[in-house]
Formats: structure tokens, sequence, C-alpha cells
């Protein structure tokens, strides 16, 4: 959620981004951390202003502040923007955004007779005659000139309802303010329960699912399709129904995903398919023209070009090569209690139903196994392995140098 609004931030070209962070909150801090960003605690909830006046004051003087929710993901960098250039065209101290919203219980905008902005009035200090009349809301974007904010904030006090500092109260002190009314209602939403998380879940992907679609991506239904904001998908790939695609997953042009799969942290090339039921987790990298089929697992998995993983299938810390073919219901045992070791299939390779290959261990370029084979040890370039365990029943012979005839070497070992 707080990386939706600050990408919104910085969007609208806001620099020095800064943070204020309950100290409890110790996963957010780590999340700014990695994303650059030193956040600034508030070591008492004692309110919005308060939390502003954890920036030391020589940072806002003589600067262009812009103050917004951390709980409003559904914000945008044009709207942030059109306030910012509303407060730099009107020249007032302050401006603030407000939305008409009959179904919204927050800080209500209290004007004057000419109109202007007299006051906001948050939920719990509300008359019940403006819970009935007033439905212009404070939204929670503001802009102010730096000096004139750090000489209203001396002026709050905590003499309401709430007991706290509120940022609201700045604008008794900023007159004239500039008022930005908003259109869309939605974009307004703070989320301050699960309820409002799930709705503004739904809002945003609905806006992801859109962008791809006008990107040339086909959702063939886009009520039961859920898409991260990080994955990207290319031109003419189609998504079915029950697709979920998290994290950094990159899919290639002209693929088909779906139904029924969940995909994370994965690579997908061209005209590749994916699915039903199938499961890709972080570190799968998928090549070009791969045929993923049904109720197929992989993870830390890597699958080259032409290559068919088709049913029923577990390839864990695998090394796949280019046109090879995995029988149903194979599995490679990666986990020997301890470790998570690779298995290594060679190109070509042809992998009979019902095969366990139990890692670390290799199957040579052309070679194959027979169904219900469980492979401990390496099979050779051309090899054919069967049984319980496995050993190989027949080695191809390596090809001919030019101008040696057949019969000057050996026969082809048989085991």
């Amino acid at each position: 959620m707080l990386d939706y609004v600050l990408e919104a931030v910085t969007g609208s070209g806001a620099k020095d981004v800064k943070v204020i962070v309950n100290p409890h909150h110790a996963e957010v801090a780590a999340h700014l951390d990695e994303r650059g960003i030193a956040p600034t605690f508030q070591r008492e909830p004692r309110g919005t202003a308060h939390a502003l006046q954890q920036i030391p004051e020589k940072e806002l003087k003589g600067k262009e502040v812009l103050v917004v929710n951390g709980d409003s993901p559904l914000l945008t960098a044009e709207t942030i923007r059109r306030v910012l250039e509303a407060h730099r065209a009107a020249k007032t101290p302050a401006t603030i955004a407000t939305v008409d919203d009959p179904n919204r219980n927050d800080g209500r905008v209290i004007r004057a007779a000419d109109g202007s902005l007299e006051k906001i009035v948050e939920r719990k200090d509300a008359t019940e005659e403006m819970r009935k009349n007033v439905h212009e809301f404070n939204v929670g974007i503001y802009c102010f000139e730096g000096t004139e904010l750090t000489n209203a904030l001396e002026h709050i006090k905590d003499d309401n309802q709430a007991g706290e500092f509120y940022l609201t109260d700045v604008f008794l002190h900023l007159k004239p303010t500039t008022i930005v009314k908003l259109d869309d209602p939605q974009e307004a939403m703070g989320v301050k329960d699960r309820i409002r998380l799930a709705a503004a879940t739904a809002i945003i992907q609905r806006r992801i699912l859109d962008r791809l679609m006008l990107s040339g991506v086909t959702i063939v239904d886009p009520g039961s399709t859920f898409v991260e904001a990080t994955v990207t998908v290319g031109q003419d790939t189609v998504i079915e129904p029950f697709t979920v695609l998290k994290a950094h997953t990159t899919i290639g042009s002209d693929c088909r995903i779906g139904p029924h799969v969940h995909i994370e942290d994965a690579r997908i090339g061209n005209r590749s398919d994916c699915g039903p039921f199938v499961k890709l987790r972080p570190g799968t990298e998928i090549a070009d023209d791969v045929h993923i089929g049904s109720f197929a697992e992989l993870v830390r998995t890597r699958v080259g070009r032409g290559s068919k993983v088709p049913h029923v299938s577990y390839l864990g810390d695998t090394d796949l090569g280019e046109d090879a073919n995995i029988g149903a219901g194979t599995i490679t045992a990666n986990f020997d209690g301890t470790n998570k070791n690779r298995t290594k299939i060679g190109d070509g390779a042809f992998v009979g139903v019902d095969t366990m290959l139990v890692a670390p261990v290799k199957l040579g370029k052309g070679s194959r196994t027979g169904a219900g084979s469980v492979v401990t040890k390496d099979v050779p370039d051309g090899a054919t392995a069967v049984g319980v365990p496995a050993r190989v029943v027949r080695r191809k012979a390596p090809p001919l140098p030019e101008g040696e005839r057949v019969g000057e070497r050996d026969e082809e070992e048989q085991n």
C-alpha cells in the first residue's frame, strides 16, 4: 500500500521524500530501507501534526512542502500534480484537496459564507448537523509554504475528542487556503480497515488489468484474474481465468497462461504456454516455445527452448535442456534431508512416465529413462536407463569418424 503512495508522489515530481513511521512497525521501516528511504520515527502517536513535527524545521522552511496520507493507495501522480500546480498558481500559504462523497465519514470541510475554507472538523468532533449536511471531505493531499507551515504548527493544540494534534488545524492559521476539488471519490479512499483494503485492492486490480489489455494482452475474465503491479506481460499473450501472477514475473509475447495457474517471480519466454493448474515458483525460467502442462510444479528450474513438461510433474532445482520431454508423473527429488541438490537433464532427453530422479544426478543429451525408473546415478549421453534403481541397458554408439567403416570398432556395449 505504501509503495503505491510513494510511486504517485515521486511520479508527480516530488523530491527528498520522507516517510514518518511508528517505531513498532519494523517491517515497514525495513521495506523503506530497501527502497533507499530512511524512515522518520514518530515515537509517540500524538496525531498527524505531531508526526509532521518530527521533520526538523530547517528542512521545511523556505520550501514547498507536499504532505500525503500514507493510507491512500488509489491516489495518482496526475492528481497530486494537479494540487501542486493549483498551489503554485494561487500563491497561497496552503492548498488542500477535497471530494464530495455522501458515503464518507472522515474530516469534513466547513466552508465560510464566501465559499472559502473555514476549518476542517474530524469525525470524532463532528456535530450531528455536520454529519447530516456536510458531505465535502478532506482527501489528505496538502501543499504548504514551508516557513508559514512551521509557524502554524507551533499553534496547534490537542483540545479535541481524540486528544491529538491534528494537522488539519493548521488551516485555522493559514489564510487564504486554496481548495482543489477532486472528481473521483474512489481515488480519495483511505484504507483504515480490512473492508477498505479489499475495496482498494479490487480497484487497483482493475487498473492493472486495464493497462495490460490496452497494451495488447487478452484477459479472458478480469473478475477472476489477479496480477500484481510488478508483473510484465508481452503483447498478444492470453491470460485465462483464475490466474495469479505475482512479484517480478515476466511473461513474453504470444503466450497462453492458465486457467488456474499461480506464477510468482518467474520468467516465461515467447510463444510458451502454461496450464491448467500449474504452479511456477520463484527462480523458474522458461525459454521460448515451451509447453508446461496440467498439474506441474516448478521451482528454481530452467527449461530450455522447445522442451515439454506435459503432466503432473515436479521439477525442483532442475536444469532442463532444449527439446527435451518430461513424462507424466516425473519427480526430481531435490532435497536429501539437509541440502537442496540440482538435477541436470540434457538436450533432447526423453524421461519416461513416473520417473524419479534423485539429485544430484545428470541425464545426458539424448538419453532416455524407462517408465517407473528411479535414477540415482548419472546416465551418459544417448543411453537408456531402466529399473529401480535404474541401470543403463543400452548405450548409443558415438558417431563414426569421417572415413571409418562399420565393423572397425567394437560392437555397442550392452549392460
